[in-house]
């Protein structure tokens, strides 16, 4: 099919917004201490390295979409019926998170609720899972969907095209069913980014952005992005039930210096021995080792002389100095 022809499909007029017509602000769907993350006709996104606790608070969030008051926080000024899909987990795991959501509100978990579908596509293919989800939406009509494990829908989330795709049809399904879309995502090892093109593409289209850290046995939660007003970073902990519940914030930690782990006082390095030494110790790629070299010399935490060589401030810097011939410059 040709291009003209594909857009002769699309009703223009549809789409040119007309300022006599009266719009309303979208209905909002989940608030947390009365700040809005979820309103209807959006999507939003939970991020996070593994063991976060990302599925707590994705709970957490179902629990007080149905809570009659709220729960950690969580409340909504709506009523209404929430899916929650899982990619990843088996079905007994699964089993769990639906038992943890009703437990956390008082409601019986040895029966089914109208209002809480949960469903487990783990052993499903990508294409199917998608399909299967389309379905579910059709079928059962939800206010809140939760799609933990969204990155499962795609052949390769790191597939341009196929990640783009993904999320316009998540838009269209937050649109054609008038509903919320959470998406739960990993995060990059060692970074708070979210993973491959999916993440990147999902995350410019998202209405917020939960970002979750592990701390121990704490989690803490901070607005990564927000369209309406942000809300304040908050913490939780898993309790003796087994249920998540708000804490106090951890105390910061003083910043890691790794120059100071990883350089001996007194002795100059190559561009090149630093870039090893800081890519080992952090597990980063050359690049990142290189950025963090060149920022860490603008902030003052080392010294970089003429010959081009990188030491530590104030330590007595050995007189004799090693030929630098690696300089990347």
């Amino acid at each position: 099919m040709s291009k003209p022809e594909q857009s002769a499909k699309i009703d223009i007029s549809a789409l040119i917004i007309d300022l006599s017509e009266r719009v309303p602000d979208p209905q909002p769907i989940v608030r947390i201490r009365g700040n809005l993350i979820a309103s209807r006709g959006n999507v939003s996104a939970v991020v996070g390295l593994a063991k976060s606790r990302k599925t707590f608070l994705t709970c957490a969030v179902a629990s007080g979409f149905l809570s009659d008051s709220e729960f950690m926080g969580f409340d909504t000024p709506a009523t209404g019926k929430v899916v929650y899909i899982d990619t990843e987990q088996s079905k007994a795991h699964v089993h769990k998170i639906a038992r943890r959501i009703l437990r956390s509100i008082g409601l019986p978990t040895d029966r089914n609720h109208d209002k809480l579908i949960v469903a487990a596509l783990r052993e499903l293919t990508p294409d199917q899972r998608k399909e299967v989800t389309s379905e579910i939406l059709r079928r059962y009509k939800p206010d809140l969907l939760i799609l933990d494990g969204v990155a499962d829908l795609c052949n390769d989330p790191n597939d341009l095209h196929e990640s783009e795709a993904l999320t316009c049809e998540l838009m269209r399904w937050s649109s054609e069913y008038d509903n919320h879309i959470l998406c739960v995502l990993h995060s990059n090892p060692g970074g708070e980014k979210a993973r491959g093109h999916l993440g990147s593409a999902l995350l410019r289209k998202a209405e917020t952005v939960m970002l979750v850290k592990a701390d121990s046995a704490t989690s803490v939660v901070s607005p990564q992005y927000c369209r309406n007003e942000p809300f304040s970073e908050f913490a939780f902990q898993i309790n003796a039930a087994g249920l998540p519940e708000p804490c106090g914030l951890p105390a910061p930690q003083p910043k890691e210096d790794v120059f100071a782990e990883v350089m001996e006082s007194g002795k100059v390095y190559s561009h090149s021995e630093l870039a090893e030494l800081i890519r080992e110790r952090l597990n980063v790629k050359e690049s990142g080792a290189k950025m963090k070299i060149s920022r860490a010399v603008k902030a003052g935490n080392i010294v970089k002389n003429q010959a081009g060589g990188y030491y530590l401030p104030g330590s007595q810097v050995e007189v004799s100095q090693p030929e630098l011939h690696d300089e990347p410059f």
